[in-house]
């Protein structure tokens, strides 16, 4: 977590002016705000507070060049609206902040009234001492995962195993499910977190997860015939410490695939994942978050991979998945996927280092039935508004345009 605390006695609104506020004018009397990022997956640098105005970026520690993540709680010495100004661009969302009333359990977006500007939001605290969190998205970390397994381990169908230890010491989990190894068709890998400001996969895939759970047919066969291994924090340290992961110095996670692997999760991943797959056929999806907001970041899409023979497979689920969803998320073919060589998606991106889908492609013609990476978008797809129950719920489409993938037919 980064920690930066303000215990501040803030003077008059008359010390700040409607236009060095920008879109709003003041008439109130501040009183106090304390605010901190000392939690886990917290993040923030206050750069001041003025009057009712609180100015802030990102911690961007450890990150090569402008990302994107922050989170702070804020807890006011009396009920007042107070005003929050990102001192950078493309800090907000194009549907403004999200915020917690409950330490960060559950998330919402603010309402309309209050998202005031590219850089500018505002929130009424109904009461003094009342504890709200704020953030760029809707933050995921260790104890939304525990709570989340609760339920399922319950079952004693999940089981929790460990793939590695991280470099500051914490569990990087494996989550293991399915047919039992010797006994399966087919292996299905799906990780998050190569990034750790990525939250909105771990929705996704608490609903793939859901979805494999459930009772009926479909994802009885599919359990039978297809082991699966779920990797929900592959940067580990990253969520905890509330790190922007992307752009990582010297590469983040997702480049560290070339080489000799500079971290513990890429390493076990690179080493473990031949033994388990064996000769069985498998799939590989790596769960990310595109860029805060605009074209190609507001939609859900897959990312093509260079080689055509996979490339031609993620086609054919995203082909599935466009005619099978059933949940709220809109989910189209024509910009479902994003080719090789289109947009961003080129060699050039790969500079720093080999990604996953690109170190998987090195097992095609050798059990690889398809790699691919999945992006989610933080705040809208469609003109929709993301929530954590739609990414879920996109999830749960997901795991059964996959079981069609694999031919694997109820029985």
């Amino acid at each position: 977590m980064r920690v930066f605390l303000m215990y501040i006695l803030l003077i008059s609104a008359a010390s700040l002016s409607a236009q060095e506020h920008g879109e709003v004018a003041l008439g109130q009397s501040p009183g106090t705000l304390h605010v901190d990022s000392h939690f886990a997956g917290g993040n923030v640098l206050v750069e001041k507070l003025v009057a009712d105005t609180v100015y802030f970026s990102p911690d961007l520690s450890g990150t090569a060049g402008e990302w994107f993540y922050w989170n702070f709680r804020a807890v006011p010495s009396a009920p007042q609206k107070w005003y929050f100004k990102a001192t950078k661009p493309n800090l907000l969302t194009n549907r403004g902040a999200a915020y917690s009333l409950d330490g960060g359990a559950t998330w919402e977006w603010l309402d309309k009234s209050d998202h005031l500007g590219d850089r500018l939001f505002s929130f009424s605290f109904e009461r003094a001492d009342q504890a709200v969190r704020f953030s760029m998205g809707m933050p995921y970390t260790q104890a939304h995962l525990e709570r989340f397994l609760i339920n399922l381990t319950a079952s004693s169908q999940l089981q929790i195993d460990r793939l590695c230890m991280s470099e500051r010491g914490r569990p990087v989990e494996k989550l293991v499910l399915g047919a039992a190894r010797e006994q399966a068709e087919f292996k299905v890998l799906v990780m998050a977190r190569a990034h750790a400001c990525e939250m909105m996969g771990n929705y996704v895939m608490e609903g793939m997860l859901s979805a494999l759970l459930a009772d009926n047919p479909a994802m009885r066969t599919l359990r039978e015939k297809a082991s699966f291994w779920f990797i929900p924090f592959l940067d580990k340290d990253g969520v905890e410490d509330g790190e922007q992961g992307k752009n990582r110095i010297p590469r983040d996670h997702n480049r560290d695939y070339s080489g000799e692997s500079i971290y513990a999760s890429t390493r076990s991943l690179r080493e473990q994942v031949p033994d388990w797959v064996e000769d069985r056929p498998w799939v590989g999806i790596d769960l990310h978050n595109p860029w805060i907001k605009g074209e190609n970041n507001e939609w859900i899409y897959f990312v093509g991979n260079a080689n055509p023979a996979i490339s031609k497979e993620q086609e054919r689920l995203v082909d599935i998945l466009a005619k099978t969803h059933r949940g709220p998320m809109r989910f189209t073919r024509e910009e479902g996927f994003l080719p090789f060589g289109v947009a961003w998606n080129t060699g050039s991106n790969y500079d720093q280092g080999a990604s996953f889908g690109q170190w998987a492609a090195g097992f095609q013609g050798q059990g690889l039935m398809m790699a691919t990476t999945l992006e989610f978008p933080y705040a809208v797809n469609h003109g929709q508004i993301v929530t954590a129950d739609g990414a879920r719920a996109f999830g749960v489409d997901l795991m059964y345009a996959l079981q069609q993938y694999l031919g694997i037919e109820a029985q």
